[in-house]
């Protein structure tokens, strides 16, 4: 059995003995599983002392933490899967741990707490790019302020051990426990953190006879005031919308539009944390890149720490447990000119240890701070934006608006109706705008009603115009991101009216007068594969959103003669698409 089948079962074999034994309580199952890592590691810790013949115990538990009673099958298994881990290197080892510690927590724990952790191969790269970017691990003061289990307090620690092989082992141990540290919010993730540096150095302690100094400190790290600073903060922060009581909000009111993300706010605290041209580096959604609920992070990141280098994680499979968000590495530098260029890449990851880059090439964000970054996740997008004429437009220079459809299915359940009757409306729901851009009227999905009856007060929810309609969710892997369709004329005739969903956008006309393209060549134009690929440089979600549509970068409305005679002629769509794609490419002027 190789080591990533025997790592998949002894995972899928922990978490059948904690469901087990715990099926419904949830403290419980966090007692269950922490009980299981402990011993998991205390056999890990053993096995690998055991060569150096001390007698060092493993660092105690913090007071407080709660444990379950493990059954003798769970004992069992801890004790194989600890034996098994101290035959692999200690990043790969402390990799598995934190994972196995993941898989067994409940998924409310484990998205509160943010207990995700970094595959070795993500953890390697951005500690290069941080090399990159100036820091020097032999010198520099570096925090993690999320550090979880370890996954780069462990890796940074013998970078600096490497760095410092010139000094006496007292002094190695001495300058890493004075310049490396890390926060964490749950007292038992700081506890493995602190076990796994140590043993990575184990060799530095023994020669020195020493016990590796306490190097995390348990915190909320959002609720601490910065009172220190370091050349290098570096990690994988939590993800996840939050709710902020009104002293929090005030703390972080710079960065925050709208719902607060604890990504964001850990950017915004790790900034204040850095020294003045010092590193930030972090493991994020792409989110941040584009979306509207983050333009003022932008803005301070514009201002105060412009990237260096942006790495995009091709797949999400495999890379981050449960986590289905696109993932980048990035690399901030304090003080930076935000005229220089990102330099642009793609990862794919083999395994946890591999990975293989791609560059796509350096890119300049806009000079407008809260803009959204056009970030290109391949060359072919990158050709696209270096090509891009100077005369683009947006959607309100054509004269239209997006808005989301009005109709949310559970705030209306009463009204819907599974057939049609004088009074009631036709619902337009998201299946029924086709991959072929094309208007059917359907409603074949679960809980999927094909008809509404407004009640007086619910009559703002009819449209009676034409419109454009775009899906609001798309994954990357789909072929278009934007699948819009027509909304017919003669449909609302029919029936007087319709009421969309709100899982899809309505590009309509700016307050209700004529537009300066008509409908049928934006439609061409939204879904053209030109578009399609300068959208996936903007979106960073599923979300096809309203702000990121109206931000999508469009032809002069004055130069669409072509296109317009194109469609109306009803040129193959390859023609239609060449034109498309000559209307934002840059024209060399003849001499």
């Amino acid at each position: 059995m190789s080591y990533n089948e025997y790592t998949q079962m002894a995972e899928v074999t922990a978490t059948k003995i904690v469901v087990k034994n715990h099926q419904s309580d949830v403290d419980q199952k966090i007692e269950y599983a922490r009980s299981y890592l402990k011993e998991a590691l205390n056999t890990y810790w053993n096995k690998r002392v055991k060569k150096y013949s001390i007698d060092w115990k493993i660092r105690p538990v913090p007071e407080g933490i709660k444990f379950a009673s493990l059954s003798e099958e769970g004992l069992i298994q801890a004790n194989e899967k600890g034996s098994f881990l101290a035959l692999r290197s200690e990043i790969e080892a402390g990799f598995q741990i934190g994972r196995l510690y993941s898989s067994l927590l409940p998924p409310s724990f484990r998205s509160e707490f943010g207990v995700f952790y970094t595959p070795p191969c993500l953890t390697q790269r951005l500690l290069d790019l941080a090399e990159h970017a100036g820091v020097q691990w032999g010198r520099d003061k570096i925090l993690d302020p999320a550090c979880g289990g370890g996954a780069f307090l462990a890796p940074i620690a013998l970078k600096m051990k490497e760095c410092l092989i010139q000094k006496s082992p007292s002094e190695i141990l001495e300058i890493i426990s004075k310049h490396l540290k890390g926060f964490e919010i749950d007292p038992f993730s700081a506890w493995i953190s602190e076990v796994l540096t140590e043993i990575a150095l184990i060799d530095i302690c023994v020669q020195a006879r020493k016990r590796l100094p306490s190097i995390v400190e348990v915190k909320d790290t959002l609720d601490s005031p910065a009172n220190s600073q370091y050349d290098l903060v570096i990690g994988n922060p939590p993800y996840g919308k939050v709710s902020l009581p009104d002293k929090a909000r005030q703390r972080f009111k710079g960065i925050l539009y709208g719902h607060a993300n604890l990504y964001a706010l850990f950017t915004d605290v790790a900034l204040q944390y850095l020294k003045p041209e010092g590193v930030l580096a972090f493991v994020t959604p792409t989110s941040f890149l584009a979306g509207q609920y983050f333009k003022n992070l932008r803005k301070l990141l514009h201002y105060v720490a412009p990237p260096m280098f942006i790495d995009f994680i091709s797949s999400r499979d495999g890379v981050f447990d449960s986590v289905l968000q696109e993932t980048l590495l990035a690399v901030f530098y304090k003080g930076r000119n935000e005229k220089e260029k990102v330099a642009v890449n793609l990862i794919d990851v083999i395994g946890s240890e591999a990975l293989k880059v791609r560059k796509i090439g350096p890119i300049s964000l806009p000079s407008y701070p809260k803009s959204p970054w056009m970030i290109p996740r391949s060359k072919s997008q990158a050709n696209i934006l270096n090509q891009l004429n100077g005369n683009l437009c947006t959607l309100a220079d054509y004269g239209y608006k997006v808005s989301t459809g009005p109709l949310v299915w559970n705030r209306h359940k009463e009204g819907f109706k599974p057939v049609f009757t004088p009074g009631y409306y036709p619902v337009i729901w998201a299946e029924a705008v086709s991959n072929a851009g094309v208007f059917r009227f359907k409603a074949d999905k679960t809980n999927h009603e094909p008809f509404f009856e407004p009640s007086d007060k619910e009559k703002w929810l009819i449209r009676n115009a034409p419109c454009i309609l775009i899906q609001r969710t798309t994954s990357k892997e789909q072929d278009n991101r934007i699948i819009a369709a027509i909304l017919p004329d003669e449909f609302i005739e029919q029936y007087s009216g319709i009421i969309v969903e709100n899982h899809l956008n309505m590009v309509i006309p700016l307050n209700g007068e004529p537009a300066k393209v008509n409908m049928n060549t934006l439609r061409f134009i939204l879904s053209s594969r030109t578009v399609d690929e300068i959208f996936r440089c903007i979106s960073g979600s599923v979300a096809v959103s309203a702000y990121e549509l109206e931000s999508i970068p469009l032809p002069d409305p004055d130069t669409l003669g072509a296109l317009e005679n194109l469609i109306n002629a009803n040129a193959s769509i390859d023609m239609i698409e060449q034109e498309i794609m000559n209307l934002y490419v840059k024209h060399s002027t003849p001499n």
